[in-house]
């Protein structure tokens, strides 16, 4: 046999292990065992002593020395005294001894045991420690069973029927039988429960009906409808607001929805909203039958006193008010400023016309792609647009008419201005502009 376990290192006459273990119980390692470093060319020593689990005592001397991590082999029976042997036998036998009284620990034991077994510690409990314990102690076989088990253990520590319903705190509801009348469990059809609801809290699983109470929450309280809220409209539907400080006015929010009394042009679906005596009213506002006519805004004009202001934003895609749209025109808020190259030829070229409009009416103006050969700038895209009738557009192109007409437009009525004046001046080199300006405007609408 031999002993492989880890490397080792030796300098002069001392070896030293690492990851062994020379004094393991049933190594058989002693005096006189020869060692092999596998070295080239491999060493041949003999232990003189044991110096512990990583020592060992050798002779002769190593020459060289022998680095670490060496590995190496300890022959534990290559030549074998009377002695050795003794030795032998004498560790065997401790080794089992140490195993053997182990083992009585374990079986006497009445709290946690350890013992070593090649080398290694284990914990294991008492046998004794495992029957009589706690309020089970005289429980010693599965015969023997007459105490209860406590609650902590998995039992009712009771043994009858009384005590262990109350141990578990179940009351007298343990002993009723399930019914629709007093002194009987409820059971899901028991019209016991019709009406009743939490106070403090829970979730409604089906429809809830108010047949002639309202929903009433304080100031500080808050009704939240993650999934969407459906209240039929029928009496109108108030969100109730504040005006600061306490003012007596307050800002509530209305909504209003219509019926077949409805007048033409009324709302039928909007909410109003109130500051003061101000009011705005917001939504769809109906034709002579069922269809709709825009959607609107209403101001009252209270704090002003100028009378009520309508804007509407009409089914044909059109936009009406009782005011102009004033558009931002501050020249502190513009850069790169150039007049429009060729504005009478633009104008020329431009077609202003009438047309019909796809999911519209009927309509008039100007061609974006007429003007975006002049003026890219004038006309925008934001996406494709479909249609009714699946149709789809893409990058749909947009024209700003009103900025379009009003550059062009007024620096075509210059050129024209300054044309008037050559033609009195140089009639023959006004007829060479006339012509210029002609070929670029037909030039234009060839495509080029």
């Amino acid at each position: 046999m031999i002993y492989t376990t880890g490397t080792i290192a030796i300098s002069g006459n001392t070896l030293t292990g690492t990851g062994t273990n020379f004094t393991a119980a049933g190594s058989l390692i002693r005096n006189g065992c020869t060692v092999i470093a596998l070295t080239s060319p491999a060493q041949v020593f003999q232990i003189t002593a044991i110096g512990g689990a990583t020592s060992l005592t050798v002779t002769p001397a190593a020459n060289p020395a022998i680095p670490a991590g060496t590995k190496y082999a300890i022959l534990l029976s290559d030549s074998l005294s009377v002695d050795g042997l003794a030795q032998d036998i004498a560790e065997t036998f401790t080794m089992y001894q140490r195993y053997m009284s182990g083992f009585a620990d374990v079986m006497n034991g009445t709290s946690d045991v350890t013992i070593t077994i090649n080398g290694t510690a284990v914990t294991v409990p008492g046998q004794k420690s495992l029957a009589k314990k706690g309020a089970n102690s005289d429980i010693t076989s599965l015969s023997g069973l007459t105490t209860a088990l406590s609650i902590s253990q998995g039992g009712t520590g009771a043994t009858n029927a009384a005590d262990a319903r109350k141990n578990l705190d179940l009351g007298d509801s343990a002993t009723r039988s399930v019914g629709t009348v007093t002194g009987t469990v409820a059971a899901g059809d028991d019209s016991r429960i019709t009406g009743a609801l939490q106070k403090t809290g829970g979730t409604l699983t089906g429809q809830m009906n108010l047949k002639s109470a309202p929903i009433a929450a304080d100031a500080n309280s808050v009704i939240s409808a993650n999934g969407g809220l459906d209240v039929d409209l029928s009496k109108g539907f108030i969100l109730k607001g504040r005006v600061q400080q306490g003012a007596s006015s307050d800002n509530n929010i209305l909504t209003i929805s219509g019926d077949g009394d409805t007048p033409t042009t009324g709302y039928v679906g909007a909410f109003q909203y109130n500051w003061y005596a101000d009011g705005w009213i917001a939504g769809i506002t109906r034709g002579s039958g069922t269809n709709t006519i825009a959607y609107s805004i209403y101001y009252n004009g209270a704090s002003y006193g100028t009378g009520s202001k309508l804007w509407s934003f009409n089914y044909d895609g059109s936009a009406t008010s009782q005011g102009a749209w004033v558009n931002g025109s501050d020249e502190r808020h513009k850069s790169n400023i150039e007049p429009v190259a060729q504005p009478l030829a633009a104008v020329l070229s431009l077609r202003g016309v009438t047309y019909d409009i796809q999911d519209g009416e009927r309509g008039v103006g100007l061609i974006a792609q007429d003007v975006e050969k002049w003026c890219p700038d004038a006309v925008k895209t934001y996406g494709d647009r479909k249609f009714s009738d699946g149709t789809v557009i893409e990058n749909f192109k947009f024209l700003d008419t009103s900025g379009v007409a009003a550059a062009y437009h007024t620096e075509a009525i210059k050129e024209l201005f300054n044309l008037v004046e050559l033609a009195l001046n140089d009639p023959d080199q006004a007829r060479y502009v006339i012509k210029a300006v002609k070929d670029a405007s037909e030039l234009s609408q060839s495509g080029s």
